[in-house]
């Protein structure tokens, strides 16, 4: 103990910096942990799904994230949930709060909105006000949907703009699916995927995408998740219908 009162005494700067630096490794462990807490059976893992190809076929390196869930309600439940994702209409069923300190302008909804449960292939999911998002390339209502943000090859959809890549990268590009299989019983497996490709794919800039974009990515991705299946199973609802525009 009285080497360790002299350390702080004698060396304190040092002494907040181990602190921060511990505190911020036992976070990054706590988010991993979490975000990664809902994985596929290593059947799922081989399994291959509608958008696997967007990325997948090609000869670009890619790394992959997926998660999993199972929700006591059959799939035409869920599908709604689904359908309406975006900044523009449901949000994402996250961590609102976050999200808006990190300026997405996001609220979410959980209730079912009419004039958004139509899902179309063409149509861009808004993640950002400023136009971040990514294109839908194939619809299969009530059992998955696929899209694709691709630096380049951007989306002409009105209100999109190109994604700019990160940290001197050529190109930057993902996709993100999602998927609902019939797991008998009524039940539904909820799973989504999502392809990330970049170039050059090595280095600190491959660590620096994994640490900075796949940690929120997976960590919101798990939350998204949980709250579809409290809606879907009718534990979560809204206070108010217009939750999305309250300010």
């Amino acid at each position: 103990m009285g080497f360790i009162q002299s350390f702080i005494t004698n060396h304190t700067a040092w002494f907040v910096l181990i602190c921060i630096a511990v505190f911020g490794i036992l976070l990054v462990a706590g988010l991993w942990k979490y975000g990664l807490g809902l994985p596929l059976t290593e059947k799922e893992k081989k399994m291959r799904l509608p958008g696997d190809e967007l990325l997948g076929d090609k000869k670009d390196p890619s790394m992959r994230l997926q998660l999993a869930l199972t929700i006591n309600v059959p799939r035409e439940k869920v599908w709604p949930y689904l359908a309406q994702l975006g900044q523009r209409r449901a949000g994402f069923y996250s961590f609102g709060a976050l999200e808006r300190f990190f300026t997405f302008h996001i609220y979410n909804t959980y209730s079912i909105v009419d004039e958004w449960k139509n899902m179309y292939p063409g149509e861009f999911i808004f993640y950002h006000q400023d136009g971040i998002g990514s294109e839908v390339k194939e619809v299969k209502e009530g059992k998955y949907f696929t899209s694709i943000s691709d630096s380049r090859n951007p989306s002409k959809f009105q209100g999109a703009i190109g994604f700019v890549p990160p940290f001197a990268l050529s190109y930057f590009a993902w996709t993100w699916n999602f998927h609902l299989l019939d797991e008998g019983n009524g039940k539904t497996r909820f799973i989504t995927r999502c392809d990330c490709s970049f170039a050059p794919f090595k280095g600190w800039r491959k660590f620096i995408i994994i640490f900075l974009l796949g940690t929120p990515s997976f960590v919101m991705s798990r939350r998204m998740m949980e709250i579809i299946k409290d809606c879907a199973e009718g534990r979560k609802k809204d206070s108010r219908l217009l939750s999305k525009f309250a300010g």
